[in-house]
Formats: C-alpha cells, structure tokens, sequence
C-alpha cells in the first residue's frame, strides 16, 4: 500500500484534524471527508448521545475515529450499510453485506418478473444467510412488484450471532403480510447427518422439504487467497467462518478447499428439487469451476455465470472468457455469481 504523502496529511488537517486518522483507512481525501460526515452524523443523530454535551459528543467522534483507523469496517461503527434499497443492521462477528451480492439477487428477481411465467406460490431457501440480507432484498423486490405471490422465505445458517442478527433485520424490515413468511433456522450446511443437517432442521422445525429458488453466499475464499487478497479490515475484524471454508480432510488442497461448499450446493439443490439455483463464488475462475461441475452432473438444463453488475454492459473481454469457461457470461466487473436452471425454471427466467 503506498505511503501517504505528506502535503496530503497537511491539508487534511488544516481542513479538520480528525481527517488525517481517517486517510489510512480511506486513502483519499474526499472519501475520508465523507466517512468523518458520516461518522459525526451518526454521532450527533445517536438516541443515546444526542442529548450529550458537545464535549461529549466530540470524545465519542475521536474514539470512533480511532476505532475507523485502526481498520474497523465502517459498517460495524455505523451499524449499518445499504444492501440494495434496503439498510441491512451489521454487527461485528457476522459478514457484512456487499452491494454486488445485491445487484445479483436484484437480476434474479427482475428476470422473474418480467418472465411472465413465475408460479403464485414460491419458495426460496438461502444458504449461509448471514445478515439475512438476501432473502429480505428477494422480499422487497417482488414485493415492489407485485404482492399477488404467496412467497416463502428461509434463511439458514450455523453461527447463532447471525441468526440473531438476521431475525432482528426481519422485525425491522418486514411487516405481518398474511401470504408471506421469512424465517432463519441453524443447521450446518456441510453436514449429511442428524442433528445438524439440513434435512433434520426442515423436518424438526415442520418446514417444507422441496424449494423452488436456492441461493447461497458461501464461504469460498480460499486459505491463501484470504491472506494475499482480502484487505486488513475484512481479515482483522471480519469473521473467518464466513469467509474461508474448513478443511474437511487432511491435506485438502489449497483450491479444492475454497470450492468446498459448492458440491455439496448442488446436492442440496437437488434433494430440495430446486428449478433456479444462485451461488456466489469469489471469481471468474472459481464461476468456471461451478460451471463445470455442474455440467458434470447432467440434472441442470442451462448453466451461465453473472458478472458483479449482471444487468451492466459485457466486457469486451467476455467472448474469450465464454470459450475458455465454456458458459455464457454476463455482465461487467469481476466474476460473481454462477446461476443454474431446470425444467420450468428455465421459463421462470426467460431461458
């Protein structure tokens, strides 16, 4: 990372001295400029501090600041950031949501919108759901649309910090809509056995055991990607569990590691009888990789990876990336999300 020069920090300060704590993390002026507007309006809208003496107030800016400097995602000091049109609340121990996660659920929903072909009854099953972020974005959106859909939603996940985080997102995002039901369960993904597996949980808790949307944000960064290419505020205070799958075995390999969670989707897929499948994956290399496998597999109909802006301009580079990945590519930016379909989830969008 260069170092910052020195006229920078000293125009920094001569504008506020709080800025040049805030350019480590930033970089930039103007965005340290935003981060210290943000973090001082957080202050001073703060229930519990916005009756506090402006002394106060001002001590409680210099720790944030300092808590902003030392790598802390802004997110977790805020509280919150935008998933979509929608303020997703973010607490430190769960994955902070990314707006390109956002922009594939917000293509998915609008190709099941316009399709024409989408059922009045939908269920949706989101893996590893975090924040909750994904089912509520899937929510809004349809929602927004059209509020004729009975709409099922449920997100799963094994670490009870983000399941108390995703059942708090849902009492402050939804409302009692008779035909639709969100609800967040643990059980862990990777296991096939009781009491853990995801087929214990649906039973146990009197859930459906077919699902007709399966998406997923897997942990799928691998062990030396996460030190060579995640930034110090996601390794320092973002969960690893969240991030970097296990090693299942002995000696798993450095790659293979990353993909683990993607075999087990698609059995997962298959068990639940989904007919469109979404799953995040870190880049275009790893999207070729799920598309392989799930061609290897000869359930799935069609098969195709989104970009991070799915809905955006294709990269001129895409034609050579189609050939070499053998899918078609959509979308600009980095490789985000490989989508798969069957039987009439290919009408659903508009395949």
């Amino acid at each position: 990372m260069p170092r910052l020069s020195t006229s920078l920090l000293r125009n920094a300060k001569a504008i506020d001295p709080l800025l040049p704590s805030l350019l480590r993390p930033c970089r930039t002026l103007q965005a340290a400029q935003n981060e210290l507007r943000w973090l001082r309006e957080h202050v001073l809208g703060d229930h519990r501090t916005r009756n506090h003496t402006a002394a106060h107030q001002a001590s409680i800016l210099r720790r944030l600041v300092r808590d902003r400097a030392s790598g802390k995602p802004l997110q977790y000091i805020l509280g919150t950031e935008f998933f979509g049109d929608l303020e997703i609340a973010c607490r430190p121990g769960v994955l902070i949501p990314r707006q390109e996660t956002a922009a594939s659920i917000t293509h998915l929903t609008h190709l099941l919108l316009t399709c024409g072909a989408l059922p009045r009854s939908l269920r949706v099953l989101d893996l590893c759901t975090g924040t909750g972020c994904i089912p509520l974005l899937f929510r809004h959106e349809l929602l927004s649309a059209r509020n004729d859909t009975r709409l099922q939603l449920l997100g799963i996940d094994i670490s009870p910090s983000a399941l108390a985080l995703a059942k708090h997102n849902a009492q402050r995002l939804t409302n009692d809509t008779p035909h639709i039901s969100i609800e967040f369960l643990r059980s862990n993904i990777l296991s096939t056995a009781p009491p853990d597996s995801l087929a214990h949980t649906l039973t146990t808790h009197s859930q459906p055991t077919t699902w007709e949307i399966l998406i997923s944000n897997p942990p799928y960064i691998s062990p030396s990607a996460f030190w060579k290419s995640t930034t110090r505020s996601v390794r320092g205070f973002e969960p690893k569990l969240a991030l970097v799958p296990p090693a299942l075995k002995p000696g798993i390999g450095d790659t293979e590691q990353g993909d683990v969670f993607y075999s087990r989707l698609l059995a997962v897929a298959e068990e639940v009888g989904a007919r469109v499948v979404l799953v995040e994956v870190a880049d275009l290399e790893q999207a070729g990789r799920v598309a392989r496998i799930v061609k290897k597999k000869n359930v799935w109909d069609g098969v195709e990876i989104w970009r991070d802006w799915p809905d955006g301009h294709e990269e001129e580079q895409g034609g050579g990336d189609e050939e070499r990945l053998g899918c078609k590519i959509l979308g600009s930016g980095n490789g985000r999300s490989v989508v798969f379909w069957r039987e009439e989830g290919r009408a659903w969008l508009g395949k």
